[in-house]
């Protein structure tokens, strides 16, 4: 019927034009640009994942970019403005989830939100890495970061939760392999920590256990570490040398530019503290060797076998994503004034055709 498909009398542009009025999710992207509807367009750029060329004032799909897609929390505030209610409840939740890292499982499933979600939450403790894809690669992000901070204790204990069997189901191949470098790379820390010679022992065996795990999954950097640990431990303990990655200790990731200026500036940071001054200067010492050696980093136990793991995956989330709304109106609005002197000339017209019309007499009814 006409009245359902109002669009359907009208010429092609106005039609188009009631569509988008009517019915907009039916618009497709083209018709979208031949109307120049740009709140239209800029929905199903971010969505497919375009660059947005931003606007003045920020409008809400800026503001998403900036939080969802780029963890940057000082655009929070401004976002959850500008959102509709479903979804600034949404995003809220979020904010909320963060305070103990507990989000709904949809929500801790969405890989487009795990940006967001790993800037606002800071574990201080032990992560579950069995409750999701997420909490696993939470997980592993919190076992490097103990262990460039010296807390090789902690980092084997969170490194080790991604290794259990029954997280298995929830713990990807390739970060159970990484997790496994980081154990044997944490234990041989504990080794150097401990003066007991049983109990170095077993942490030696814990760490080649590891690596020997790591290297079963394949790949060149998790071999090469596994020979790295098979010779040194081969070694007599007087003629070992440090096993450490240099760029570890000094806070940097392996084989990183700039480490001579960072070195310079720990060193500042220190001042006074002769003990922390002298490990400093053994570390740059030993990456100053490997730079002359021909083997160059490779002397090193590489710590991540490989570092696009550890990073948080960039998606276009489903969530937090306002819908699309009808295509506002273009048409001028008939204001009140208007609207009076369009009543004014049908009353004039009304009472020409009283005057005009005869009147009918009933035909069932005599006059009184």
């Amino acid at each position: 019927m006409v009245e359902d498909a109002p669009w359907e009398e009208r010429d092609e542009e106005e039609g188009l034009y009631l569509r988008a009025r009517l019915t907009p999710a039916d618009i497709t992207v083209e018709q979208a640009e031949r109307l120049d509807w740009q709140a239209h367009l800029r929905r199903w750029s971010f969505r497919h994942g375009h660059t947005l060329v931003r606007q003045e004032p920020d409008d809400v799909w800026d503001l998403l970019y900036d939080v969802v897609m780029d963890g940057d929390l000082t655009a929070l505030d401004a976002l959850d403005a500008v959102l509709p209610r479903p979804q600034q409840i949404e995003l809220r939740n979020l904010r909320s989830g963060a305070q103990l890292g507990q989000w709904p499982l949809a929500l801790a499933e969405e890989r487009g939100l795990w940006t967001l979600m790993a800037a606002l939450w800071h574990p201080a403790g032990l992560v579950d890495a069995g409750r999701s894809p997420f909490y696993a690669l939470a997980a592993l992000n919190r076992a490097y970061d103990l262990i460039k901070s010296g807390d090789p204790e902690a980092a084997a204990e969170q490194a080790h939760s991604l290794t259990l069997s029954r997280n298995h189901r929830k713990v990807p191949a390739e970060l159970i392999q990484e997790a496994h470098a980081l154990s044997a790379y944490a234990a041989v820390e504990q080794s150097r920590r401990t003066v007991s010679p049983s109990t170095r022992g077993k942490f030696l065996d814990a760490a080649l256990e590891s690596a020997e795990l790591a290297a079963a999954q394949g790949g060149a950097v998790a071999e090469r570490n596994l020979r790295l640990l098979r010779a040194w431990r081969g070694a007599s303990t007087n003629s070992r040398g440090a096993f450490s990655n240099p760029f570890l200790d000094i806070g940097m990731e392996h084989g990183a530019d700039g480490w001579e200026e960072h070195c310079r500036e720990v060193y500042r940071q220190h001042d006074g503290d002769t003990r922390a001054q002298s490990e400093l200067n053994i570390a740059e010492g030993r990456i100053q060797d490997a730079l002359r050696g021909d083997a160059g980093w490779d002397v090193f136990y590489q710590l991540p076998p490989d570092a696009s793991r550890y990073v948080i995956p960039s998606e276009v989330p489903r969530h937090l994503v306002p819908p699309l709304e009808a295509l506002p109106r273009r048409t001028p609005v008939t204001s009140g004034g208007e609207l009076e002197a369009i009543r004014a000339r049908a009353a004039v017209e009304l009472l020409d055709d009283f005057r005009t019309t005869a009147p009918r007499l009933d035909r069932h009814h005599s006059a009184q």
